[in-house]
């Protein structure tokens, strides 16, 4: 390997970055590119330059001679490093190959087999360096498999943003338990980056993220709009057409509605076909697709169909390796066929999803399924399945209804998601709230 190579990048990184790193930055850079280390940690708000870091550190050491891999652990979050860094990226889970799953319970939505990694200590990756955006979604599980699965030598570098939401853990005695990326960043070396950089130190959104991350309330300004209101839900709509007339379309994927929760009347669940019926006449040819058998509709009843037209934004529920659409990934349905498939545009590729393919179930036989059922609408997600996604315009709305989903990790998160614009939907109540509970 090339070691000398690295020394001159170090000595010249002004050059290689195209601006002066901060001494922060510096130190990033230099711990991640000494391979001695194997477990190296970068943690920052947004704007403070992790991206920039993953870029320069990717380049340096793959210049050395060494195998290199970007990943992420979602396929949303993947397609979004891959677009700011011009790296390709792939999932985790993709990585380290896991199986497929296989036939979910329809009561519950729990798979029968249990999906595991065929990358593991006896089968390692065949990549010398491994580095990991959005390192805070990593649950327990999935960190272990990645660090099994390094080969002799292999190094891991892993980036996140740790004030955000706590990723979902299978195992339920974890949840009170410290983040493998918080863990990471307390017992091996580690850089905390806390100088913003993006946009510029007062930039109005990074200017209100700071004040949220000290228990401030945050201020209205050029980019960032309060709206305190007991009717969050008429003014999602006043702002919705509002935008129109300035040209931005929150049924496009670059512009984001989000909530705290599923449920409530100002959860997904209520308010996606509500937010549907203000751009789709119900008189409009339609598809109804079938739930799980599992999942909650505005009735409050279990299972029954959703009706998507073309032109709907939709968002992927759960991985389908088979058909490669993944978990969080939204697009705009642009064709509906005459068997019932339905064409996904996803922005980078379109794909069709068929009304059934075959699986295996538990007994080992071939199956027939609906993969439309992983088929949700889109125009209003959670915060948890907004993380790994930068939107140019956000709507953020919070109301008392959701008061045990409102913390200061749920709103910075969401928050974090606005790269032009924010709208804040809030009452007076919710906000304090959510800006004192550190959740």
């Amino acid at each position: 390997m090339d070691f000398t190579a690295i020394e001159k990048q170090l000595t010249s990184l002004t050059d290689l970055l195209g601006f002066a790193p901060d001494p922060q930055q510096v130190q990033a850079i230099q711990l991640c590119v000494d391979i001695v280390k194997r477990l190296v940690s970068v943690t920052g708000a947004a704007g403070t330059g992790k991206t920039t870091i993953i870029r320069a550190v990717y380049h340096m050491l793959k210049d050395a001679g060494f195998a290199v891999v970007l990943c992420a652990p979602t396929g949303k979050a993947a397609k979004r490093i891959t677009q700011a860094t011009g790296i390709p990226a792939m999932t985790v889970h993709r990585l380290l190959e896991y199986t497929h799953p296989g036939e979910p319970d329809e009561a519950t939505g729990k798979v029968f087999n249990s999906s595991f990694p065929r990358r593991t200590a006896a089968n390692p990756i065949e990549f010398d360096v491994v580095l990991c955006d959005e390192y805070s979604m990593i649950n327990v599980e999935l960190h272990r498999n990645l660090i099994n699965a390094l080969p002799r030598g292999g190094v891991l570098r892993m980036f996140g943003d740790n004030n955000q939401l706590p990723p979902i853990e299978t195992d339920k005695r974890l949840l009170n338990e410290p983040s493998s990326f918080l863990t990471m960043l307390d017992k091996f070396p580690a850089v905390i980056l806390d100088v913003v950089h993006r946009q510029g130190a007062d930039s109005g959104i990074l200017g209100n993220l700071q004040q949220i991350l000290r228990g401030r309330i945050p201020r209205a300004n050029d980019q960032w709009h309060m709206h305190f209101t007991d009717g969050p839900v008429d003014v999602v709509k006043d702002l919705i057409f509002s935008a129109l007339d300035h040209e931005v379309d929150f049924c496009a994927i670059e512009n984001q509605i989000i909530t705290p929760t599923n449920k409530t009347w100002v959860g997904t669940v209520k308010l996606n076909p509500l937010i549907q019926g203000l751009f789709r006449d119900a008189m409009d040819p339609c598809l109804y697709i079938p739930r799980h058998k599992w999942i909650e509709g505005m009735d409050g009843k279990k299972g029954g169909v959703i009706r998507v037209y073309q032109g709907d934004k939709i968002i992927i529920t759960s991985n389908n390796y088979d058909l490669a659409v993944f978990n969080g990934e939204s697009g705009i349905i642009t064709e509906i066929g005459a068997d019932g498939e339905v064409v996904i545009d996803f922005g980078d590729r379109e794909q069709t999803i068929p009304p059934s393919m075959d699986v295996l179930n538990r007994y080992g036989r071939m199956v027939s399924v609906d993969p439309r059922r992983d088929i949700d609408l889109g125009y209003v997600i959670t915060t948890h399945k907004s993380q790994g996604s930068e939107y140019k315009n956000v709507i953020y709305l919070m109301n008392k209804s959701c008061s045990w989903m409102l913390n200061r990790r749920n709103l910075y998160t969401a928050c974090s998601r606005a790269k032009e614009n924010l709208h804040l939907v809030t009452d007076q109540n919710s906000i304090s709230l959510a800006v004192n509970k550190q959740g």
